[in-house]
């Protein structure tokens, strides 16, 4: 009995250490798994906190700063709208924005159409034959005359022919100089350059903008609008105005951010009574062709000078200032702004390439600033 409980003992013993032994080595492989994470985590942490850190930190540089007024511009032109003189199936001859000489063809109305086949096959014919007949042309003195007799008959018809063509189609030559556009909005006799003192701010908000793409029909009527010239050397903008600093004489640059580009002019007149601006520009620009009211950017005045984000601007006892990181210290540099917009303001007091503490993450946070 001694022998078999020994036996059993040892079985056990045995038993228990194997149990012992993969415990161990679940551990060890646990740790094996976990301690490089760990590492990558803290490393990952460690990067996280010094990239938040250097972007608290702003070089002070050279910067631009643009007092804008907004609001809504009225475009005036010298422009001339060109109508039907028959009525009849219409043929254009020009495209939108093209620019076109005094006496360039315009368009063609045409009468009869039936009648202008008939009398342009008619007239494709007679010229063959005059060509045929040049061709022909006999050396004999004779045979010539007659050849000529016969060429002098054929071209009298086809003058002919060309009048009775003129009598149902109508060409239409330009006026004057400038640019084609097919927006006709109603406003062409009542916004033009003689009349813009006449314009208050009243007058401007209830102008509609009727700009869009047009349908033409395929026949008019007589005395129909069918296209205007616009002066393309002749540019009149007219803008509200409340007090805003601008000067007479001065040239502004005028951004259109719906139509994604600005021009420059020259600020030509302003009235306290009606409320208005008006710019005067050498030039209208393809974008402003058939466009009538739209919203305008003025860049009033450029400041230049050193630049700092506003979020770094902070006030301390009454004193505009910002701290700058310098020599492992933080110091409180009072400045004077100059001009500001959303992002950036222009200041007095700080140099190029100070390392201006922004007012966002961790180094503030540290500081317990707000």
């Amino acid at each position: 009995m001694e022998k078999i409980k020994n036996k059993v003992k040892g079985m056990k013993r045995k038993t228990y250490s194997k149990v012992v032994d993969l415990r161990s080595r679940k551990i060890r492989k646990k740790r094996r798994i976990l301690l490089p994470l760990t590492v990558l985590f803290l490393c990952l942490a460690v990067l996280c906190i010094l990239g938040y850190a250097r972007d608290d930190i702003y070089i002070a540089k050279e910067s631009t700063v643009k007092e804008i007024i907004s609001s809504e511009a009225v475009i005036v032109k010298n422009e001339k709208v060109i109508n039907a003189p028959a009525e009849g199936k219409l043929e254009l001859l020009v495209k939108a924005g093209q620019r076109v000489r005094v006496n360039a063809p315009l368009f063609k109305v045409v009468a009869d159409v039936d009648k202008k086949q008939v009398l342009e096959k008619e007239m494709d014919e007679l010229r063959m034959k005059l060509e045929n007949v040049k061709k022909a042309w006999p050396l004999e003195k004779d045979s010539r005359l007659q050849s000529e007799a016969a060429a002098e008959v054929i071209e009298k018809s086809i003058e002919l022919q060309e009048k009775k063509l003129q009598e149902i189609e109508s060409t239409v030559f330009s006026p004057m100089a400038g640019m084609v556009s097919f927006n006709i909005d109603g406003y062409e006799n009542l916004l033009v350059p003689d009349k813009i003192s006449c314009l208050d701010y009243e007058d401007i908000e209830d102008i509609k903008d009727n700009g869009g793409n047009r349908i033409f029909p395929e026949i008019v009527k007589v005395n129909q609008a069918v296209l205007k010239i616009v002066d393309n050397l002749s540019l009149n903008i007219v803008t509200q105005w409340n007090g805003e600093s601008l000067k007479l004489g001065w040239k502004y640059i005028l951004k259109f951010p719906q139509l994604g580009f600005e021009v420059k002019a020259e600020l030509k007149e302003l009235s306290e009574s009606r409320k208005t601006a008006v710019f005067s520009a050498k030039e209208v620009p393809f974008e402003l062709l058939d466009e009538r009211k739209v919203p305008v950017e003025i860049v009033a005045r450029a400041y230049k000078g050193i630049g700092v984000p506003v979020s770094a601007i902070i006030n301390d006892n009454g004193q505009e200032g910002v701290l700058l990181f310098f020599d492992g210290r933080l110091i409180f540099k009072p400045v004077k702004v100059v001009a500001r917009d959303d992002k950036i303001a222009i200041v007095e007091g700080v140099k190029l390439g100070d390392r201006v503490i922004v007012k966002r993450g961790l180094i503030w946070s540290l500081l317990g600033r707000t």
